[in-house]
C-alpha cells in the first residue's frame, strides 16, 4: 500500500486560530498549546485519582511515598509513572515545588520498577486477515452502527492515524479523488501546530476504506462537520463527535462479536495492524513512518509484533 503523508494543507481548507487574534496570547496560552488536548485531559484524568487515594494536593513527599507504596499493590509501573508526570506537572503549573522531584520519591519508585519490572502491556495488532474477519462479524450489527464501526475500523488500519485523529476528523478536510482520498489532520500528537495531508488510496475488493466511509456518510446523512458519530441502538445518529474511548469500545465489540478475546486488544490494535502487516510485507520502515507520522523509529518498533500467520496472509498490506 504506497500511502505518502504530506505537510502541505489543501488551499481550499482555513486551520482557524485556537485564539482569536484580538485577544493576545498569555504565557499560559502558549504554555497549553504545547500539549495536545489529548494530553491536557489525561493529566486532569490522572489527577482525580489522587482525589479519589486520598492523596492530599499540593502533596508533600510523604505524601506521594504513601501513595506509591498504596498504589504499587494495583497499578502497574507504568502507569504510576504516568500520574507522576501528571502530579508533577500539576504542582509547577501552581508555583509550587513538585514532590516528584524529591530524592527520595524517585528512590522508592525506582525500587518499584525493580520490583514489579517495567514492561508494557502490549496489545494485539488487527492486521489485515483478522481485520477482514472481524468485519464480517461487524455487518451482523444494526445496519447504521455496522456502516459506522466498518468505516472506522478500515480507516484506523489503512490510515493508522491515532484515536484522538480519527474522532475528530471533519466532512471539510476530506478531499475525493480518483486514486482515493485526502484527509488533512490539523494537528497531532507529534505534529501539533503544522497539520498535514494524509493519502488514503482506493482498494481492490469490498474492504475498501474509502468506499466504506462514502457509504457511512451517505448511509447515515452527514454532510458537514464530525464524520464519526454515535449511533444508538435505534440507529439515530448523534450530533457531535465520538468520545476518543468510543474507538476501543468498538473495536472491543466487534472483536468480541467474531470470536475472538477482546481484552488482547485495544484502540492501538488498528495502527499496530498497519505497521505490522506494512513491516511484514517488506515495506520500507521510513516509509511506515511516514503513514504513521512517527518521528523515531525507536517508538515506530514499539507497534511491531510477532505474529503466528503464513506467510501469504502477509504478502500485501493492501486491503
Amino acid at each position: 500500500m504506497n500511502k505518502i503523508s504530506r505537510k502541505i494543507a489543501p488551499q481550499k481548507l482555513a486551520v482557524k486560530d485556537s485564539v482569536p487574534s484580538s485577544v493576545p496570547m498569555t504565557a499560559e496560552d502558549y504554555e497549553k498549546a504545547a500539549r495536545a488536548d489529548s494530553t491536557l485531559k489525561a493529566y486532569a484524568n490522572d489527577i482525580r485519582y489522587f482525589g479519589r487515594d486520598a492523596c492530599p494536593l499540593p502533596s508533600s513527599p510523604t505524601d506521594v511515598i504513601e501513595w506509591l507504596v498504596m498504589a504499587s499493590t494495583t497499578l502497574a509501573p507504568a502507569t504510576i509513572q504516568r500520574r507522576l508526570v501528571a502530579l508533577s506537572v500539576w504542582h509547577k503549573q501552581r508555583g509550587f515545588i513538585s514532590p516528584v522531584a524529591d530524592s527520595k520519591v524517585k528512590r522508592v519508585f525506582a525500587g518499584i520498577c525493580r520490583t514489579l519490572g517495567t514492561k508494557q502491556r502490549s496489545v494485539k495488532p488487527l492486521v489485515r486477515d483478522d481485520l477482514i474477519s472481524v468485519l464480517a462479524s461487524v455487518e451482523r450489527q444494526n445496519p447504521i452502527a455496522a456502516a459506522r464501526d466498518s468505516a472506522l475500523l478500515l480507516l484506523a488500519f489503512a490510515s493508522a492515524l491515532r484515536r484522538s485523529n480519527l474522532v475528530t476528523i471533519k466532512v471539510e478536510e476530506l478531499t475525493r479523488h480518483p486514486q482515493g482520498l485526502d484527509i488533512f489532520i490539523p494537528r497531532s500528537k507529534t505534529d501539533p501546530g503544522k497539520g498535514r495531508v494524509l493519502s488514503v488510496p482506493n482498494a481492490l475488493g469490498d474492504h475498501c476504506p474509502v468506499k466504506a466511509l462514502t457509504y457511512w456518510l451517505a448511509i447515515s446523512g452527514i454532510q458537514s462537520g464530525y464524520v464519526f458519530r454515535s449511533v444508538n441502538k435505534h440507529g439515530h445518529v448523534g450530533a457531535d463527535k465520538l468520545e476518543v474511548g468510543s474507538v476501543g469500545r468498538i473495536l472491543k465489540r466487534a472483536v468480541a462479536l467474531s470470536g475472538r478475546d477482546a481484552s488482547e486488544y485495544s484502540s492501538h490494535s488498528g495502527r499496530a495492524g498497519f505497521v505490522t502487516s506494512a513491516a511484514m510485507a517488506g515495506m520500507p520502515t521510513f516509509q511506515i513512518a511516514q503513514v504513521t507520522n512517527h518521528k523515531g523509529i525507536q517508538s515506530l518498533q514499539l507497534y511491531m509484533r510477532v505474529i503466528d500467520h503464513p506467510s501469504s496472509s502477509v504478502s500485501d498490506v493492501s486491503l
